[in-house]
C-alpha cells in the first residue's frame, strides 16, 4: 500500500517519543472519550470550541472567489450526456492522485461513463476506451450507480455497476458489473467468478462496507422495486449472497421504492448503519444490531420520511463527534415536494430537525449534497446540486452553505463561482475531491436529469491562507480500507472528526475512495486519532500543518 505526499507546501509528519503531545495533554479531553464517551462531554466541548473560535471563523471567510473553472485545461471532454450518480474519485493506478468516474446513465445513449486518469500536472487522460469497464456477458446496458471498494484486500480499488434491469422494455434477466481493479489503470470483469447473482432485479446503487465487522468489505446492493441484496464477503474474492439480506431485503421496496443508499455508524457503536431515500416517502434508517441484522428505527430515531428524497450526506457539522444527516429532496414534475433537511444528531440514537434554525430551509430542487471543509476553516460546509423548477433549468442556482461555526449556515455558492444559474443547464451530481494535492478541495459537477443530457465541470478551489490535514488508512484487522473508522483531528483550531464511509461527502448512487480531508486554519501541527471497527485505536501527535499521512492499523496505538 503506498503512503500519500503532497505535491505542494506539504511538510513530513512527524512522530515524537510521547504518545500525546503537549497540546492534547493540556487543552483538550480524549477524542476517544468525546467519540465514545458521554453526550454532555461532548456538548460542552463544542460550545468552548465555538465560543473560542467563532470571531477568527468569521475573520477568515473567503473574500475573493474561491473556486473557478478549468474544466477545459485539466483535459475533461466536452459531450453531454444523460447522468446518474455522483462522480466518483479514487487513485485507482495508485500513483498518489485522485483519478475520476464520471457514471452516465445506460450504454444505449450515453456509451459508457467518463473515466480520467490523472497525469498528476493538473491535467487529466480520458481513458474510456482502455480501461477495460465495458458491457458485460450478460449485461442490459441499463447502467446506474457505481461504487469503489477494494474487496479482495489488494491494495488495488475495485469497481461496481449496479444494472437496472431495463424494465422499460419488460424487464431482462442480467448480471450486475463487478470489475476487478488491476492497480495500473485498467479493470477486468468478474462477475461471473464472484458470486454475483443473475437476476431481473432493478439495481439502482451499491455500497460497499464491513456490515459484521470481520475484516472484509461486504456489499449492499439496493434494487427498485424488487428486492435488495447483501452479499458477504467469503474472504477469497468471492461473495454469498446472506438470507432476506439481513433484514434489508424489503427495505422502502414497498414505500414508493427507495433508490438511493448511503452508511454511517451514526450511534458510535462500531457498526455501520443504513440510511435510503428515493421517490414518494422512502426515506428510512435501519439500525446494524452487531448480529448480522437490521432494525428499521426510522421513526424511532425522529427521521420523518417526506416525498422525493434524493442525496444523503453524513457529516459531523457541529464538531461534537456525533454524525448528523443532511437529505436532498427534488423532483421533476409539478406539485413535489423540494428542499432538504438536517438532522442534527443528538446523541441518544435520535435526531432532531433543525434545518430552519440552520438556515437552510429552502424551496431549492435539490439532488444531491456533499459535505466539505472547502475553506480549511474546521467546519464541514456542504454543495448542493440544482436543476431548477421542475428540472426546467429555471432558478437553476446550486447552493454552496458556508458553515458559521455557530450551528447556522450562509449560501455563498454566487460570491464562490459556483451557483452556475443560467437558467439552463440541469445541475444534477456532484463530488468534492482534492485532484491537484494542493490540500484544498476542488469540486466536479454533472448536468442532465432524466432523458436530457449535460456536460461535466471542474471547479479548482483557489484556496486561502489556512492549513490543512490529509489522512488515508490501511486496515489490519478492520477492512483494508478501513471503512467504518472514525478520524478526529485535535489542534488548536479545536477538534474536527470524520468516519471514513467512502469519500466525496455525501451520496446520491454512487460511493468513492479518497482520504479524509481536515481543515486546521492556522495551526501549526495536530493530534491525529483513529478508531477501527475492529476497537483498536491510533494516536498519532506532532503532526505538522499541510501534512499528507498514511496510518496503518495498530502500528501507532495509543
Amino acid at each position: 500500500m503506498k503512503t500519500f505526499k503532497s505535491n505542494h507546501s506539504a511538510r513530513p509528519h512527524k512522530f515524537p517519543a510521547d504518545s500525546l503531545s503537549l497540546l492534547t495533554n493540556t487543552m483538550l479531553p480524549s477524542t476517544s472519550a468525546l467519540l465514545g464517551g458521554s453526550f454532555a462531554i461532548k456538548k460542552a466541548f463544542c460550545n468552548l470550541a465555538t465560543a473560542a473560535s467563532f470571531a477568527t471563523i468569521l475573520a477568515s471567510a473567503s473574500i475573493a472567489q474561491m473556486f473557478t473553472d478549468v474544466t477545459t485545461e485539466a483535459g475533461f471532454v466536452n459531450e453531454a450526456k444523460k447522468s446518474w450518480g455522483n462522480p466518483i474519485w479514487g487513485d485507482f493506478n495508485n500513483d498518489g492522485f485522485l483519478d475520476l468516474i464520471v457514471p452516465t446513465h445506460g450504454l444505449t445513449f450515453s456509451r459508457g461513463p467518463f473515466v480520467y486518469l490523472n497525469n498528476g500536472d493538473g491535467t487529466f487522460t480520458d481513458i474510456r476506451t482502455t480501461c477495460g469497464i465495458q458491457k458485460g456477458p450478460e449485461d442490459d446496458k441499463d447502467w446506474h450507480g457505481f461504487s469503489f471498494g477494494d474487496y479482495d484486500g489488494d491494495g488495488r480499488l475495485d469497481l461496481y455497476i449496479a444494472e437496472g434491469g431495463d424494465f422499460n422494455h419488460g424487464g431482462t434477466m442480467k448480471r450486475d458489473l463487478l470489475y476487478r481493479g488491476l492497480g495500473n489503470g485498467t479493470f477486468r470483469y468478474v462477475s461471473n467468478t464472484t458470486g454475483i447473482e443473475t437476476s431481473m432485479n432493478r439495481g439502482r446503487c451499491s455500497v460497499f462496507f464491513d456490515y459484521d465487522n470481520d475484516g472484509l468489505l461486504d456489499l449492499f446492493v439496493k434494487n427498485f422495486a424488487s428486492a435488495n441484496v447483501l452479499y458477504k464477503n467469503n474472504g477469497n474474492g468471492t461473495f454469498t449472497i446472506v438470507p432476506d439480506g439481513g433484514g434489508l431485503r424489503e427495505a422502502t421496496s414497498g414505500v414508493d421504492h427507495g433508490s438511493i443508499v448511503s452508511m454511517a455508524d451514526y450511534d458510535n457503536d462500531g457498526f455501520m448503519d443504513i440510511a435510503m431515500t428515493g421517490d414518494g416517502n422512502a426515506e428510512a434508517l435501519y439500525k446494524n444490531m452487531g448480529n448480522g441484522t437490521f432494525v428499521d428505527v426510522t421513526s424511532a430515531a425522529g427521521i420523518i420520511p417526506r416525498a422525493n428524497g434524493k442525496g444523503l450526506g453524513w457529516g459531523d457539522y457541529n464538531n461534537d463527534g456525533l454524525l448528523d444527516l443532511y437529505v436532498a429532496r427534488g423532483h421533476t414534475t409539478n406539485g413535489g415536494a423540494a428542499g432538504g433537511s438536517l438532522y442534527r444528531n443528538n446523541g441518544d440514537g435520535t435526531f432532531t430537525d433543525v434545518t430552519t434554525a440552520a438556515g437552510l430551509s429552502t424551496t431549492a430542487n435539490e439532488w444531491a449534497a456533499v459535505w466539505g471543509d472547502y475553506d480549511n476553516d474546521g467546519f464541514l460546509d456542504v454543495f448542493i446540486t440544482n436543476p431548477g423548477h421542475n428540472a426546467t433549468g429555471v432558478g437553476n442556482a446550486n447552493l454552496l452553505y458556508h458553515n458559521n461555526g455557530d450551528g447556522t449556515f450562509t449560501d455563498v455558492a454566487a460570491a464562490e463561482g459556483v451557483a452556475l444559474e443560467d437558467g439552463i443547464s440541469l445541475h444534477k451530481t456532484t463530488a468534492w475531491g482534492d485532484y491537484d494535492n494542493d490540500g484544498f478541495l476542488d469540486l466536479v459537477i454533472k448536468d442532465g436529469v432524466g432523458d436530457s443530457i449535460g456536460l461535466h465541470r471542474l471547479f479548482k478551489n483557489l484556496g486561502n491562507g489556512n492549513h490543512f490535514i490529509k489522512v488515508s488508512l490501511v486496515g489490519t484487522k478492520s477492512n483494508i480500507a478501513g471503512i467504518g473508522a472514525r478520524v478526529a483531528v485535535m489542534s488548536t483550531n479545536g477538534q474536527s472528526f470524520r468516519q471514513n464511509n467512502g469519500g466525496g461527502g455525501g451520496e446520491y448512487a454512487s460511493q468513492g475512495s479518497e482520504p479524509l480531508h481536515f481543515g486546521i486554519r492556522a495551526a501549526t501541527e495536530a493530534t491525529v486519532e483513529v478508531i477501527w471497527p475492529s476497537g483498536v485505536i491510533d494516536r498519532i501527535s506532532g503532526v505538522l500543518a499541510d501534512s499528507t499521512l498514511t496510518i496503518t492499523e495498530g502500528t501507532s496505538p495509543r
